[in-house]
């Protein structure tokens, strides 16, 4: 499942880091379209299910207002979290079912997710990474999620899809590499003879605007040795539009696809978002108008293709918007709190007291 995410960029580095190529082949930014009713997104590292966080959609949808914008074949439109169906009676924040998550193996047959998904409404959830907490015994130790970063140098352990293992005792595995997910077809090997260089499919969702080669080289930004660039997590979606009766604004809502989680994940829960691993399959995802819901279906299964590290309780709170909920912590390290701090001071105090050798006494002596 997925119950809580974090998306700390602003809109426009939100729109430069999901840049991607465009149909002539030109690169180009989605465009922003603040959500309908007023309604805002605002930056966070804890983010909680009835929040308006952003989404990436298919420019052919409009929803009203947007009819006579400026065409673009991608769009970042923040919606509220928390499925609202288009055929909800009532108050939408009436809705009596949990529409957060919407499992992938009966999404097809509920009605809350067949209909919108037969009308085309797919779309891609965008975040620095979400939360899960790991059961153990009667504690839960909570966890943030995220796409593995790209480096550019020697060190690749991250990304290569070899097994690597955190300070703090995590281990992080990733079945393909996700920034080089190219088929074998596509790669041209030198051992070969063949002196062209294979390109590799653009990552859309990057802080930088880059495309990096199989050698290791860049065609845009150049990036020095070693240097590393942040992923947006890519989760697949469902929206729909619910208007309410009165004619005003209509509220733009989504859940998040869930599957049963991969090894890697497993370790802390037993359900993950569907995750698009590159811009192809964000684009098969995204292109409802010619790609149909059979074939963009096969990229909704689980992935080892993540990093995680255990975060403080202090995102248990979901009001709690310190950025400390996404730093890692060391397990190892003995909790502090409030009252074990005093107790520390104190004792030290005691400590550096005793230590002290007592002033030497004066001695009175006779006159000689």
């Amino acid at each position: 499942m997925c119950g809580r995410t974090a998306c700390t960029l602003a809109p426009d580095e939100i729109c430069r880091s999901c840049s991607y190529r465009g149909q002539g082949g030109d690169r180009q930014e989605p465009q922003w379209r603040d959500p309908p009713g007023g309604q805002k997104y605002y930056p966070s590292p804890n983010v909680a299910p009835g929040a308006h966080t952003p989404v990436l959609i298919s420019g052919h949808h409009k929803f009203g207002a947007e009819e006579g914008a400026p065409p673009s074949e991608r769009v970042i439109q923040p919606m509220q979290w928390g499925l609202v169906p288009s055929w909800h009676k009532g108050s939408p924040k009436k809705v009596s079912y949990e529409t957060n998550n919407c499992r992938a193996e009966s999404m097809l047959e509920k009605p809350t997710y067949k209909n919108p998904l037969q009308k085309g409404r797919r779309c891609v959830i965008l975040a620095d990474g979400f939360f899960e907490w790991k059961r153990d015994q009667a504690k839960k130790q909570p966890y943030f999620i995220y796409f593995p970063d790209i480096h550019q140098g020697k060190d690749n352990s991250s990304v290569n899809g070899k097994v690597k293992k955190e300070e703090n005792g995590t281990v992080v595995k990733s079945e393909t590499d996700p920034i080089r997910d190219v088929k074998e077809e596509q790669v041209k090997v030198k051992e070969e003879g063949k002196d062209d260089e294979a390109s590799i499919p653009e990552d859309s969702v990057v802080k930088k605007e880059e495309k990096v080669k199989i050698n290791g080289a860049n065609e845009t930004d150049q990036m020095k040795q070693g240097e590393t660039t942040k992923r947006l997590l890519t989760m697949a979606g469902v929206f729909d539009v619910w208007k309410p009766s009165d004619g005003s604004a209509p509220i733009l809502s989504y859940s998040v696809i869930t599957v049963e989680s991969s090894p890697a994940m497993m370790k802390v829960h037993h359900r993950m978002p569907a995750l698009l691993l590159n811009d192809q399959e964000i684009q098969e995802w995204l292109d409802s108008e010619h790609i149909p819901l059979e074939k963009a279906v096969k990229n909704i299964r689980a992935t080892e293709t993540i990093q995680m590290h255990p975060v403080s309780d202090i995102v248990n709170n979901s009001r709690n918007k310190d950025p400390d909920c996404t730093k890692p912590i060391d397990l190892m390290k003995p909790k502090t709190t409030p009252s074990s701090n005093l107790m520390m001071k104190w004792l030290s105090k005691g400590k550096k007291d005793q230590s002290e050798e007592p002033p030497p006494k004066r001695v009175k002596t006779e006159p000689e």
